[in-house]
């Protein structure tokens, strides 16, 4: 799996969502009471992949998969519930939280910085729904629970290993070491890549400039969806390079000069962290980028994506959660191990 600006633009929750095909209101509860069907047949005309990185794959390994629209009784994943938001209605602007928290990480400790290793090391966990289709089979939905890491040297050589997880093996709220231990069972693929194969969101060294953070993220993520694109950029350069300090506190700078970046106070994430949350809604309203912070350090925790407004083409029960992404890792190592 490369990570390259095209690649990592997949995660853009609905760019296909006019494509989708029609499929009629069910119970997503009934989806836990269903068998998965063995594979994904190679037939299907159209992917709408929701929150992967590797939009390109042609089955998805360890996914649950089912039948939505077709020959078989429609039935559709069931989405994690949204997270508890302290402000939930009526968010302020997020503009001075992020200003605070900006200074506090700068003028603090220079806690778990590894400056040393050649290689740039990223772990993720990440669940999604995938939606496929085609004429013969009619609409399928996989839950695609993975976990993501990243070794890149400055070269653009490294290594990125995927492991897909049965969703049996992880819940709606895994804890961390439960995560890891159901990676170490998941099928892995492992992808080598040699020097200049291996592309980073933004070139190294990453700018601590504020200004020349923006042009360099904008450059990834263009700026036609205002604050939704700075937020998704962010999320992409946390998804694919060890963050230090400094570009930390001009990410967290960066996104306070950003019209349209509300404040949704101190939550909890799926893995149980404490941490600072900021959210963006897309012009249309009709989907919602969320971004919770540690508080201590600055790090990005998590990134999720749902549903404000039922697409038409989607039978989902709104507000619904169809991606979200746990940084678990990150640091600079000496190989790749």
């Amino acid at each position: 799996m490369k990570i390259d600006k095209n690649m990592l633009k997949q995660v853009d929750p609905a760019r296909d969502v006019d494509d989708w095909p029609v499929a009629p209101h069910v119970d997503w509860s009934a989806m836990a009471r269903n068998s998965p069907p063995a594979s994904i047949r190679r037939q299907w005309t159209r992917r709408a992949v929701l929150g992967a990185v590797a939009a390109s794959a042609t089955a998805i390994a360890g996914a649950l998969v089912v039948q939505v629209v077709g020959p078989a009784k429609p039935v559709l994943a069931v989405t994690p519930p949204p997270l508890h938001l302290q402000y939930d209605k009526d968010a302020p602007a997020a503009s001075d939280a992020l200003l605070k928290l900006a200074s506090a990480v700068q003028a603090g400790p220079a806690v778990n910085e590894q400056r040393s290793g050649r290689f740039s090391f990223v772990r993720v966990g990440q669940w999604s729904l995938d939606m496929s289709s085609s004429a013969k089979d009619g609409t399928a939905v996989a839950v695609v629970p993975q976990v993501i890491s990243t070794w890149r040297a400055l070269d653009g050589s490294g290594k990125v290993v995927t492991a897909s997880l049965h969703r049996s093996d992880v819940g709606d709220k895994p804890d961390a070491q439960a995560l890891m231990t159901a990676a170490t069972r998941g099928g892995t693929q492992v992808s080598t890549y040699a020097a200049g194969q291996l592309a980073a969101v933004i070139a190294d060294p990453i700018p601590h400039d504020v200004d020349a953070l923006a042009k360099a993220l904008y450059a990834h993520q263009p700026q036609d969806k205002g604050a939704q694109s700075a937020v998704r950029a962010i999320a992409d350069l946390y998804r694919a390079a060890a963050v230090d300090r400094d570009v930390r506190v001009a990410a967290l700078r960066f996104l306070a000069r950003t019209d349209g970046v509300l404040l949704r106070g101190e939550i909890t994430d799926r893995l149980g962290r404490r941490g600072l949350a900021v959210s963006v809604d897309s012009k249309t309203g009709e989907t919602r980028d969320l971004l919770v912070f540690d508080q201590r350090t600055g790090l990005l925790l998590a990134h999720e994506s749902m549903f404000l407004k039922r697409p038409e083409k989607l039978p989902v029960k709104v507000p619904a959660v169809f991606s979200y992404v746990l940084y678990l890792e990150q640091d600079r190592r000496t190989d790749m191990t």
